[in-house]
């Protein structure tokens, strides 16, 4: 009975892996927002609401939200989500194993960390949680691919560049589903695609002022 239920476990865990996967490679773009500690301490909402209803709008997909150990942080995703009911939301930057009974039970779609840990992702994978893991090297990229991951964040992707997947795809294969992660302009995605990765994470240089950047919806719009 123990071993069938193990079995389920992993096989909710690999399919959440395939919707990511798929809806990444019909937009391979996630957009990184962050809570500002004002406003999580005044529960202030409408500054983010307006900026997923104008990524939305532009025609967004994929948005993840910065974890945050403030004790607001619960309450306002939740708050969020209600808010934006049918939208697939993603959890970025956990580094607590606290916090992963916080996302379950937000039922985020996905979730990234910074790095890879094994014991992280083990409890991750048994509360049936996908968690992309950060990787920087070969041998953590291929710690990732025997725990059974077939999407990795490479991060910070900036400071191993464009052509890190051309010098280690001779010596790794199968290669899993990449995603480039830190520092990355929206001028720079179609540079990064080209050169072997499925998806791009965008943030920091994304927002200025609480406006997004026009060049975005021109991207998503490209011909």
């Amino acid at each position: 009975m123990l071993n069938i239920s193990k079995s389920s476990s992993f096989n909710l865990w690999e399919e959440k892996q395939d919707e990511l996967i798929s809806s990444l490679v019909s937009q391979p773009l996630i957009v990184l927002l962050r809570i500002s500690q004002r406003n999580l301490e005044n529960l202030y909402f409408d500054n983010l609401i307006y900026l997923i209803n104008k990524l939305i709008s532009s025609g967004i997909k994929n948005i993840e939200i910065a974890w945050s150990p403030h004790s607001n942080w619960f309450f306002f995703i939740k708050e969020l989500k209600s808010q934006f009911q049918g939208i697939s939301f993603g959890a970025a930057s956990l580094t607590e194993p606290s916090s992963l009974e916080l996302i379950s039970e937000l039922e985020f779609s996905f979730a990234m960390s910074p790095y890879w840990d094994l014991e992280f992702q083990s409890k991750a994978r048994d509360l049936n949680q996908l968690v992309v893991p950060g990787v920087y090297s070969p041998s953590e990229i291929q710690q990732a691919i025997n725990f059974g991951h077939r999407v990795v964040k490479i991060f910070p992707a900036s400071l191993l560049g464009k052509n890190y997947i051309h010098q280690i795809k001779e010596s790794m294969q199968p290669l899993p589903f990449f995603i480039a992660a830190g520092g990355i302009k929206i001028k720079d995605i179609n540079s990064w695609l080209s050169n072997g990765y499925g998806a791009i994470v965008i943030g920091r240089d994304l927002i200025n002022n609480s406006q997004i950047d026009p060049s975005l919806e021109k991207w998503i719009n490209r011909e």
